[in-house]
């Protein structure tokens, strides 16, 4: 025996007992490892107790999806109206086309409840018959090895329940077995190509926590309000039985549904009908690469209609992948140089600051700023229109380049920049939709700061154009655009009501109705009038004078090295304010890169819906926000939330859309102050100071209550001294854009 096996044989010898022994220590053992077992149960019970977790799993959720299910309780999403009622947006529920093409999918008489491959070419048919699926595309989908059912893309979804009764008819009349629906919820534009860019779209969207589905705004207005519009989802919890079926009776409302708020816009249906008919004729003569032309309430600043081209119908969806449509709004979110229609602000500041002489002779051949040559129209195009000697008030029917650069050399720069900045050019409207552009001023050269009194060099939207017209149209008072009507919430029965918000006064009465008259000039002039045709002014509506100006922008290439330089490269615009002497309606068209043109071709779009306007004047209601919502009484509560350290035109436009009118005082990056308390209810049409973190300058103070003022005077440390009688600010007597720190005090007359 080796030496190690003797060792081992001692060692366990050594230690041998007998078996009373052995079992007595065997139970001993047993009893530890008992206790200790116990110990950890008790341990890990305590866990399980304190934590209601074990190894990262939620216990008692568990338990829940075991015994519960919770189900999503959609919410109404709120119907977006015209001005009367007219429902232009609102909720149904679609389909989506599924085919079963599992072969074991029968009944339990045997019948065949799948699509057979003998009957994969008829489907493929009436598919492209019924949603213009290409057939190709079908029959690819249908010969899918090993899948059990097939869908069929974007064409095959939001089907209406029209069209998906239609398509069951034909294939049951087939003899097609297995072509069946999901449901869903969906959105309904039953007008078609209306006002569609502006209005927007609503799609399905899935949640990524529960795959419940609900309607989310994507673009235009359904996007914009979307928080307005959307409500809040619901949640009720049912009990299971053993084998995963809902217990009738048991269900338990979490969270109740919140329906969402219906939106009453400023749209005519009426007029908007008519504006998108006259569009299509209009656009289909200019072969315009973009057109978009916009009827504004020239008392209100309501925005009665606007559309553009292309377009799509967002019903059928027809066109809403158009590589040629743009899917952007050229109403507010397209920076563009604006060309000659800006010499109407150019012609009232200069009468407003006393420099128009319209009876004054200059000569238009050309005007030199610094190494630039300025040329008028005609001249440079070599064909001369008119003699080189003309009155100012000749060169503003004109359209004189030379006439306007003048009038801005005897303002001076930095006076015309603060008409400009009066008129709020380089600062978005803030009016109440989502992805709005500033626009810009001109560079800080001699050369730019001239050539934006002929609207070049100057970018801007076409909504800051409407605003800035509205101060001529409405004799000197500008207005914010409007597109909201009313607020309705449902869930309490309650609503807000829009008013005019005022936005300032860059020019005086005198100076508005002036331009007005020198208007009218421009498309009745016989001799120098650009709107005037050989058989008398294009835009006329019988009856009344009408106040237009045109204009022709180049375009500026997209690398900011000069302008395009092609035939066509041109933005065409005109504004139209009828009647001359007293302004009910603004209306601004453009079209860009016409293929074909002749200034005839405004009438097409321009007179019509003038026309009708005037003839629908009295039953508008203009005057009265919301017909449809006058029998209820009750106005919606709005709390401020906290918008301390905010961007201010971010939050300027939110609470527009919920009709709060706000001023923002400066041009810092936050919100340093507010003149309100936050939390506290905020009543439609309550005029809010927000105070940014650099504010400079004198504010344009017309329209503003005296409690701001007061506010405005306790905020600066300026002295205030009002004279007059009325609740609202009507004059002051320092200028606007007068350095802040160095006034002392305003004396502030008061009107109503």
């Amino acid at each position: 025996m080796s030496k190690r096996k003797k060792q081992l044989l001692r060692y366990v010898l050594k230690k041998r007992y007998i078996p009373s022994q052995n079992r007595r220590r065997v139970g001993q053992n047993l009893i530890l490892l008992t206790v200790f077992i116990f110990f950890i149960f008790l341990i890990n019970f305590a866990i399980i107790i304190g934590t209601d977790k074990k190894f990262g799993v939620d216990l008692s959720e568990g338990a829940r999806r075991v015994h519960q299910t919770e189900i999503t309780v959609q919410a109404k999403r709120g119907t977006i109206y015209d001005r009367t009622g007219v429902p232009i947006a609102k909720d149904s529920t679609t389909y989506t086309l599924y085919a079963i093409i599992d072969k074991e999918y029968v009944s339990a008489l045997q019948e065949v409840l799948y699509v057979e491959a003998s009957q994969f070419s008829r489907v493929a048919q009436i598919l492209n018959k019924h949603l213009g699926l290409e057939m190709d595309y079908v029959m690819q989908q249908l010969n899918q090895p090993k899948l059990k059912q097939v869908y069929f893309g974007t064409l095959g979804k939001n089907i209406s329940y029209s069209k998906m009764t239609e398509i069951q008819k034909e294939m049951e009349a087939a003899g097609i077995k297995g072509i069946a629906f999901n449901t869903n919820p969906g959105r309904l534009y039953p007008n078609g190509n209306f006002a569609s860019s502006f209005i927007g779209l609503a799609n399905l969207v899935e949640d990524d926590k529960d795959g419940s589905q609900s309607l989310q705004g994507q673009r235009g207005m359904e996007y914009a309000l979307n928080s307005v519009l959307a409500g809040q989802d619901g949640k009720i919890v049912y009990e299971k039985d053993s084998r995963g079926r809902i217990v009738p009776g048991t269900e338990n409302v979490k969270e109740a549904s919140v329906d969402g708020q219906d939106v009453y816009t400023t749209i005519s249906a009426v007029l908007q009908r008519s504006l998108e008919t006259n569009m299509d004729v209009f656009f289909g003569k200019t072969n315009g690469k973009y057109a978009n032309a916009t009827l504004v309430s020239a008392k209100t600043g309501e925005i009665l209609a606007t559309t553009q081209r292309p377009t799509y119908n967002p019903d059928t969806k027809e066109g809403i992948d158009d590589k040629d449509i743009l899917q952007r709004s050229l109403l507010y979110q397209e920076n563009f140089e604006p060309g000659s229609t800006m010499k109407v602000m150019t012609v009232a500041a200069a009468i407003d600051n006393g420099t128009f002489a319209p009876n004054e002779y200059y000569n238009r051949s050309e005007i030199k700023i610094a190494d630039a040559t300025i040329r008028d129209w005609d001249v440079n195009a070599e064909e001369i229109f008119a003699p080189m000697t003309l009155t100012y008030a000749q060169g503003f029917a004109l359209s004189s380049n030379v006439g306007m650069t003048i009038l801005e050399q005897k303002m001076g720069d930095e006076r015309w920049l603060d008409y400009l900045s009066k008129f709020r050019f380089g600062y978005p409207t803030r009016f109440g939709m989502s992805g709005e552009e500033a626009g810009l001023l001109p560079e800080d050269n001699v050369v730019s700061v001239a050539m934006t009194s002929f609207g070049q060099g100057i970018l801007a939207t076409q909504t800051q154009m409407l605003r800035s017209f509205s101060a001529i149209a409405n004799n000197g008072v500008m207005l914010e655009p409007k597109f909201i009507t009313g607020l309705y919430d449902s869930n309490t029965d309650s609503v807000r009501l829009a008013q005019t918000e005022v936005v300032g006064k860059p020019v005086s009465e005198k100076a508005a109705a002036d331009t007005r008259q020198y208007m009218i000039g421009v498309g009745t002039d016989p001799t120098f009038g650009t709107l005037r045709g050989s058989g008398g002014p294009v835009i006329q509506v019988d009856g009344y004078d009408i106040a237009v100006k045109s204009g022709t922008a180049q375009i500026g290439k997209e690398d900011g090295t000069g302008y395009l330089e092609g035939p066509n490269d041109t933005i065409n615009s005109v504004v139209a304010m009828i009647p001359a002497e007293n302004p009910e309606f603004i209306m601004y068209v453009t079209v860009q890169q016409p293929e074909s043109w002749s200034i005839a071709f405004w009438k097409d779009i321009i007179n019509p819906t003038l026309k009708e306007a005037m003839l629908l004047k009295d039953s508008l209601n203009l005057t009265t926000p919301a017909p449809a919502l006058t029998s209820v009484t009750k106005e919606t509560k709005y709390k401020l939330d906290n918008i301390i350290g905010q961007q201010p035109g971010v939050t300027a436009s939110n609470l527009r859309q919920q009709l709060v009118q706000p001023i923002i005082l400066g041009n810092g990056a936050e919100i340093k102050k507010v003149s309100v308390e936050v939390g506290s209810n905020l009543s439609a049409n309550q005029q809010i100071l927000l105070l940014t973190d650099r504010f400079t300058i004198v504010p344009d103070m017309y329209g503003w209550t005296k409690e701001n003022m007061d506010i405005f005077a306790d905020w600066t440390g300026i002295e205030v001294e009002y004279t007059g009688n009325g609740s609202r600010v009507v004059g002051q007597n320092v200028p606007i854009g007068k350095d802040l720190e160095k006034t002392k005090k305003i004396k502030i007359n008061l009107g109503d």
